[in-house]
C-alpha cells in the first residue's frame, strides 16, 4: 500500500522519517523483503539471477512498472536521487552553492510546465507507467525507513541529505533530461558562426567563407551512410547567408556548455554523439536469422550507466537494459524482434539570432515589431545559503541560451520536439511490444526526438529508422549557423515521418552504424560527416565475407575497439611516396612499419603497453603532418581545433574518432575527387605524398632523439578506462572513493549486447559494467553486484540473459513479493 497525501506533502514526511532514522547506523547484513500473510496474493514477483537481475512479473502496467521501479530503488537509489536533481536543478539543495550556476542553466533549458501538461493528458493505462514506477521507488523507501541500520544507502550519509520520494513527473524527467536533451539537442551553430568570424576576419569575407565551407561542409556525397546509397535521399541543406550581426568573442552560450556537460568535445566535434551497432539478415547469418550487435558509448560511469530489467506481463514479455533505468528498454528483444539504438543524427534544433531593442533588452525584432520575452521566475534552494531567485527567458522560438550585450543580440534554441516529449518517450516503452517492422515503423513515427532506431528479428528481416520531427526550413537558412530570429526564416511546417532515412532489408545484407550520416542528404550543423569515418572499420570487415556466425559477429567487437582510426586514410599514399625503392632501402622499411601494420593498438602480453613502435609512430607522426599541411592556411584559434592526434587519454571516458585533422588532410589528398571542393589547396602545390614522408620522417627522428635508435623502445603505455564516480554531467552519482580505473582502454560500448533470433532460436548476451547494484550498506559493505562484470566485461565475455518464465524460474537466486 502506499499513502493517499498529496505529493509534496508525502515527500515532507519522507524526508523528515528518513532523516530521523538514519542518525544512527550499524551492520549492513541484506536487503529486507517485504512479508503478507497468506491469504493476500502478490501482485507483482521479482525474481533476481545470479548477476541481480530483476524479472518482474506482474498483471498489471501499474504493478508491473511498481515492480521495476522498486528493484531499482534497490540497486541504484542515490544514482536515480541525483539523476533527477540533475535533470531538474535541484543539485545545489542538496551539495551546496558550487551547483548553482549548473542548476541555472539546466532549469533554463526545460519546460516543467509541459511536462507535467503532457503527463496529465494520457489515457490512464498510460500514465500507470509513470505513477506505478514512481510508487515502486517509495515502496522501498519506505522499507528503507523501517530499517535504516542496513538498508539507507551509504552515499546519502556520507553527503547527509535524504533520499526524497518520487512522481510520474521525476520518472519521465530522469529520461527527457538524460536522453532527449543529451543525444536530441546538439547544435554547433553559434560556434560554427564564431569560427566563420575568425576565417572573415584573418582572410576577408571570401576566402574567408571559402574555407569555411571547406571546413564546416554542407555535404560530403562520399560520406558513408546508414541507408545505402540507393536508398531516401534528403533535401539539401541551404546555404543562405542572412544579415547576422557579429558575434562577441568569448562569447558564453547554454547551447554550448550543455553539449560539454553531455559528453561533446571541442569544436568541430562539439556535439556528443557514440555508439556503434552491426546486424546481420538471413542471408549473412551463417547460424541464425539475425544477428543485432550494439555497443552504445554513453561512456563509463560507477554505477554502470545502463541498468538490467525484465519485464513480464500486461503485454511486455522482453529483457534488455537501458540507461538510468528507464521506462522505455532501449536495448533487448522480445523473442519475436530485437532492437538497439546509436545517438541521434537528425537536425531537429535550430539556434536564432534574436535583435534586441535597445531600450529593454527584455524585448525583440519579430514580425516587424518588438514582443516581449517571457520571463519564467525560478528559485533555487541552496544547502548551506539563502534562496537565490532568477529569471529564465524566452522567445518565440525558445529557451534564451545567451545574450551578446555587446552587439544588442540574444540567442535562442528552438526544438522540433518540445511538446512531444513524453509521447516520444511512451513510444519507446511501446516498442517493446512490437512483434513485427510494421509495429516498429508505426512506433518511430511517433517518435519525436532523433535517436536512431534498429530491427531484427526472427524471420531474418533486419531495418532501420531515423525518427525524429524534421522543420520545413526555408531556402534561404544556412543550417550551420544561427537563423534570423526577425520572422523571415522560421520554419513552414515538419515533414511527414516518412521523409526520414529508413531501409529494410538492404541488399547487401547488414547495416551498421558508427554515429555516420543517416542517409544521402541528411545532415546537420554539427556532423561534419566525412568519406573519414569509423564506420569504414564495420562495413568493410561486414563485407569482407558471405556469412558470419553469430560469435565471429561478437568476436569483431575486438577488432574495431582497437582499431587505429587514422591509419586506413593516410598509409596508401604515404606507401606511394616510397614504392619506387628498393625493398632494402631504409625509408622504404621505415615507412612499412605503419602501412604493413594492421592498426591494432594492443597490449597482447599484459606488459601495460602497448605492442610495437606503430602507436608511438603514429602519435608523434599526426601532429607534424597537420602542423605542416594546416597551420599556415587557418588562424591559430582555428588551426588549434585540428592539431592533436585524437588518440585516447592515459585515462579515457570517452569514444575516440578519426582526428579532426585528417578529414581535412584526406580531402585534400583526393583533390579534385573529394566530396567537398576543395578550393584551397591546403598542400600548396607540394606533391601530398612528399609531404606525408617528410613529416613522418622528421616524426621518426622525434623519436630516435627522444627515445634511441632501438624501436623497441618506442612505446605507448596503455589508455584505461575511467569508470567516473559523477554522472556524465558532472554531479556526484557516487561516493567519492568510488571512482574505478578500469581495464585497457578498448573504443566500445559502455555496454555491449548481442541479440541471436531465429533457426529454433532466441538468445540475448550482455555484458554492463562495472555490475547491476551501486548498493553500499551503511558499514561499507557492497552489494555481490557491485562490480560482478567488469571482468566479464573486460575479456570481451557476456552473460545470458533469460528470455521465457522457465529460464527466469531456472536462474532464480531469490524471489521477492509486493501485495
Amino acid at each position: 500500500m502506499t499513502s493517499t497525501r498529496p505529493a509534496r506533502s508525502r515527500r515532507r514526511l519522507a524526508l523528515a522519517t528518513l532523516v530521523s532514522l538514519a542518525a544512527s547506523v550499524g551492520s549492513a547484513t541484506s536487503y529486507a523483503v517485504p512479508s503478507r500473510g497468506p491469504e493476500a496474493p502478490a501482485k507483482v514477483t521479482i525474481t533476481r539471477n545470479a548477476y541481480g537481475i530483476p524479472h518482474v512479473y506482474a498483471q498489471t502496467t501499474y504493478d508491473l512498472f511498481r515492480g521495476y521501479g522498486y528493484a531499482v530503488a534497490q540497486d541504484r537509489l542515490f544514482q536515480m536521487e541525483m539523476s533527477r536533481r540533475s535533470t531538474q536543478g535541484t543539485v545545489a539543495e542538496v551539495l551546496g552553492p558550487q551547483y548553482l550556476a549548473f542548476d541555472k542553466d539546466t532549469r533554463a533549458g526545460a519546460d516543467p510546465a509541459s511536462i507535467k501538461a503532457q503527463l496529465a493528458a494520457l489515457s490512464k493505462e498510460d500514465r500507470d507507467v509513470f505513477d506505478g514506477y514512481a510508487a515502486g521507488m517509495n515502496e522501498w523507501l519506505a522499507t528503507i525507513a523501517t530499517d535504516t541500520t542496513h538498508l539507507m544507502p551509504k552515499q546519502f550519509l556520507d553527503y547527509g541529505f535524504a533520499p526524497s520520494t518520487w512522481t510520474g513527473y521525476d520518472v519521465a524527467m530522469v529520461w527527457i533530461g538524460t536522453m532527449a536533451n543529451r543525444y536530441s539537442d546538439s547544435t554547433a551553430e553559434v560556434a560554427n558562426l564564431k569560427v566563420l568570424q575568425q576565417l572573415t576576419a584573418a582572410y576577408g569575407p571570401d576566402r574567408g567563407r571559402t574555407l569555411f565551407d571547406q571546413l564546416v561542409w554542407p555535404e560530403d556525397p562520399l560520406a558513408p551512410t546508414t541507408v545505402p546509397a540507393t536508398g531516401a535521399v534528403g533535401t539539401p541543406i541551404g546555404t543562405g547567408r542572412g544579415q547576422l550581426r557579429p558575434i562577441t568573442p568569448g562569447l558564453d552560450d547554454a547551447a554550448d556548455r550543455a553539449m560539454a556537460r553531455s559528453g561533446g568535445g571541442a569544436w568541430p566535434q562539439s556535439a556528443p554523439t557514440a555508439s556503434n551497432i552491426w546486424i546481420t539478415g538471413k542471408d549473412k547469418s551463417a547460424d541464425a536469422k539475425s544477428v543485432l550487435i550494439n555497443g552504445p558509448q554513453f561512456q563509463w560511469f560507477n554505477p554502470s550507466y545502463v541498468y538490467g530489467i525484465g519485464l513480464h506481463g500486461a503485454g511486455y514479455d522482453f529483457a534488455g537494459n537501458t540507461p538510468f533505468a528507464y521506462p522505455a528498454v532501449i536495448f533487448g528483444t522480445n523473442a519475436q524482434i530485437s532492437w538497439g539504438a546509436t545517438a541521434g543524427p537528425m537536425n531537429v534544433v535550430d539556434m536564432y539570432q534574436e535583435r534586441l531593442d535597445p531600450a529593454n533588452p527584455r524585448r525583440y525584432v519579430h514580425n516587424g515589431a518588438y514582443r516581449d520575452m517571457t520571463v519564467r521566475t525560478e528559485t533555487i534552494h541552496v544547502r548551506g545559503a539563502a534562496d537565490v531567485s532568477y529569471d529564465v527567458l524566452g522567445t518565440v522560438h525558445g529557451p534564451v541560451t545567451s545574450v551578446d550585450t555587446a552587439q544588442g543580440v540574444a540567442y535562442s534554441k528552438k526544438r522540433s520536439w518540445a511538446g512531444a516529449e513524453v509521447s516520444s518517450l511512451l513510444a519507446w516503452v511501446k516498442l517493446s511490444k512490437a512483434r513485427d517492422f510494421n509495429e516498429f515503423r508505426d512506433l518511430a513515427g511517433k517518435f519525436a526526438i532523433s535517436i536512431n532506431w534498429y530491427y531484427a528479428d526472427k524471420q531474418g528481416n533486419i531495418g532501420y529508422i531515423s525518427p525524429g520531427r524534421l522543420p520545413i526550413r526555408p531556402a534561404n537558412q544556412d543550417v550551420r549557423l544561427p537563423a534570423l530570429g526577425d520572422g523571415t526564416m522560421e520554419w513552414t511546417g515538419l515533414n511527414s515521418p516518412t521523409a526520414n532515412p529508413l531501409s529494410y532489408n538492404p541488399a547487401q545484407g547488414y547495416l551498421a552504424n558508427w554515429n555516420n550520416q543517416a542517409a544521402p542528404g541528411f545532415n546537420n550543423d554539427y556532423g561534419n560527416w566525412s568519406v573519414v569515418d569509423r564506420v569504414d572499420q564495420i562495413t568493410t570487415a561486414l563485407a569482407s565475407r558471405r556469412q558470419f556466425t553469430a560469435q565471429q559477429l561478437w568476436d569483431l567487437n575486438q577488432q574495431f575497439s582497437y582499431a587505429d582510426l587514422n591509419l586506413r586514410y593516410l598509409a596508401p599514399t604515404l606507401a606511394t611516396s616510397v614504392a619506387g625503392l628498393p625493398a632494402t632501402d631504409p625509408a622504404r622499411r621505415d615507412v612499412e612499419l605503419v602501412t604493413s601494420w594492421s592498426g591494432q593498438t594492443r597490449d597482447t602480453d599484459g606488459d601495460g603497453f602497448y605492442e610495437g613502435p606503430q602507436p608511438a609512430i603514429m602519435r608523434a607522426w599526426l601532429p607534424l603532418l597537420f602542423q605542416a599541411v594546416l597551420a599556415d592556411d587557418l588562424p591559430p584559434e582555428v588551426f588549434a581545433a585540428y592539431a592533436g592526434a585524437g588518440y585516447a587519454r592515459p585515462v579515457e571516458q570517452t569514444s575516440v574518432r578519426p582526428a579532426p585533422g585528417t578529414k581535412l588532410v584526406y580531402n585534400a589528398l583526393l583533390g579534385a575527387r573529394a566530396g567537398v571542393p576543395q578550393k584551397v589547396d591546403f598542400f600548396n602545390g607540394a606533391a601530398p605524398a612528399s609531404v606525408l614522408l617528410s613529416t613522418y620522417q622528421q616524426a621518426l627522428a622525434q623519436l630516435r632523439e627522444q627515445r634511441g635508435a632501438d624501436m623497441s623502445g618506442w612505446t605507448v603505455p596503455v589508455a584505461r578506462i575511467n569508470y567516473s564516480a559523477k554522472n556524465f554531467l558532472g554531479i556526484p552519482q557516487a561516493g567519492a572513493d568510488e571512482t574505478i580505473v578500469g581495464p585497457q582502454y578498448a573504443n566500445r560500448g559502455t555496454e555491449n549486447n548481442m541479440a541471436v533470433l531465429g533457426q529454433g532460436q532466441a538468445r540475448l548476451c550482455l555484458a554492463a559494467p562495472p555490475g547491476q547494484s551501486g548498493f553500499i550498506a551503511p558499514d561499507g559493505t557492497r552489494s555481490p553486484h557491485y562490480a560482478d562484470q567488469l571482468e566479464l566485461y573486460a575479456s570481451f565475455s557476456c552473460r545470458s540473459e533469460e528470455l521465457t518464465m522457465a529460464q527466469v524460474r531456472a536462474a532464480a537466486v531469490s524471489t521477492t513479493s509486493l501485495f
